[in-house]
């Protein structure tokens, strides 16, 4: 809904982050705060305007819905896996309309960065949740791509990055 609304507006959204592995996998992960990339540029305020339209309101730095229990966050105009530019999402029927996001496997790399980066044992869980639950739509060699664009160069990144890709791969044999 909040998608398509924003379409209407001139606004091309990507869900991004935690939600969207819910969008691929909804049984394993259910992210509250629903962060949005507006890949065709817009201002904060344009995003806002779109939104109270729908009577979601400004709440800090997302928006609330009084009838949800899911807010809505402004990220960026251009997704990133690290300082890796994602250009190529997938869209994926819901029962509120289409919806834009990243390919499963750029998603589950988003998570192994949050485990890598800011030691979120809780991200590694959901990837290794993710894996399992849909493991029949994952591609190795995309997921081993994905996880290639992890920063290593600091301490402790590259032996973080090797652990979570071990753990990920048994999981796809």
């Amino acid at each position: 809904m909040v998608c398509g609304h924003l379409r209407v507006h001139g606004m091309e959204a990507v869900v991004v982050g935690g939600s969207a592995i819910t969008i691929h996998v909804p049984d394993v992960y259910t992210s509250y705060d629903i962060d949005l990339a507006v890949i065709n540029g817009t201002r904060r305020r344009a995003f806002q305007k779109a939104l109270e339209e729908i009577n979601f309101h400004a709440a800090d730095r997302s928006f609330a819905h009084p009838d949800t229990l899911y807010t809505v966050d402004f990220v960026a105009e251009t997704p990133y896996i690290d300082q890796h530019a994602i250009t190529e999402f997938v869209e994926i029927q819901t029962t509120l309309g289409n919806v834009r996001t990243y390919r499963l496997e750029d998603a589950l790399a988003d998570r192994i960065a949050a485990f890598v980066h800011w030691s979120d044992g809780e991200s590694l869980a959901v990837a290794e949740r993710t894996v399992s639950a849909a493991c029949g739509k994952i591609k190795r060699e995309r997921l081993a791509a994905a996880l290639s664009m992890i920063d290593a160069d600091y301490p402790g990144a590259a032996q973080r990055i090797a652990f979570a890709r071990e753990r990920l791969m048994e999981k796809l044999t």
